[in-house]
């Protein structure tokens, strides 16, 4: 080309320049999104996405925790589980029924009959108390039992006191033959005066509150007595007294 047309570079410089500014003030005059749009509705909607999943997936799991815990019921003894209840104060934990059910398992193996395994529950439903024990201390102490006494006999002290499978076989093991029958000898002996106990027992209450009674009346009497207390009947004839 015979012409060409020639910018010097200051005047490039400048007129870039004024283009840049031209833009920004362009960009500036447009109306500013509300506070919470633009990039933000996407992210709340990822955080509400991953919130709704969470539900569902607890929901899910307290689902299969509530199949399982029925079909463990179904295994169970009727009742039983009722009593493992009561003692945590009716706290729910996690697998309990299931739990429940492998101690009652394990314990069982340890009878002859189930009702001689009922009957151990009755008397010490920590047994089965998945808070208080574990199949391990019911398996390993009654094989030691067995072991150091004979089946006969380890039946026999379970049946007793079934509360020595609630023990660990180490703690057990540190235990002399005598002292492990003395002890069985003890809480059958408990265990068959049970009721008579209980009637002493509750014959104690009532004596402290008989005596009870008895010192708040002599003391409700001792304050008639020196005027500091009064009883409603005398309060209406002073109140006639003072309107005389």
């Amino acid at each position: 080309p015979t012409h060409l047309l020639v910018i010097p570079g200051a005047l490039l410089e400048t007129v870039m320049l004024l283009l840049v500014l031209s833009c920004s003030l362009s960009l500036l005059q447009q109306p500013r999104p509300p506070l919470g749009l633009g990039l933000r509705p996407a992210l709340l909607c990822g955080r509400r996405v991953a919130i709704v999943m969470a539900a569902d997936e607890a929901a899910a799991q307290r689902a299969e925790q509530a199949d399982r815990a029925a079909a463990a019921l179904a295994q169970l003894p009727p009742g039983l589980y009722n009593r493992v209840s009561f003692q945590s104060g009716g706290m729910k934990q996690a697998y309990a029924e299931e739990e429940c059910l492998v101690l009652w398992e394990a314990l069982k193996a340890c009878y002859p009959t189930e009702a001689d395994a009922l009957a151990a529950v009755d008397k010490n439903s920590m047994t089965v108390n998945p808070s208080m024990n574990s199949p391990s201390k019911i398996t390993e102490t009654h094989a030691l039992l067995v072991e150091r006494f004979g089946a006969g006999k380890a039946s026999e002290i379970i049946m007793q006191n079934p509360g020595i499978l609630t023990c660990t076989a180490a703690a057990v093991a540190a235990q002399s033959d005598d002292e492990i029958l003395g002890v069985t000898a003890l809480v059958a002996k408990v265990d068959e005066n049970k009721g008579k106990a209980r009637l002493l027992v509750l014959g104690g209450l009532l004596s402290v509150v008989s005596l009870a009674g008895t010192g708040l009346l002599a003391r409700r009497r001792d304050l008639r007595a020196r005027g500091v207390f009064r009883s409603s009947s005398e309060d209406e004839k002073l109140r006639r007294i003072r309107s005389n």
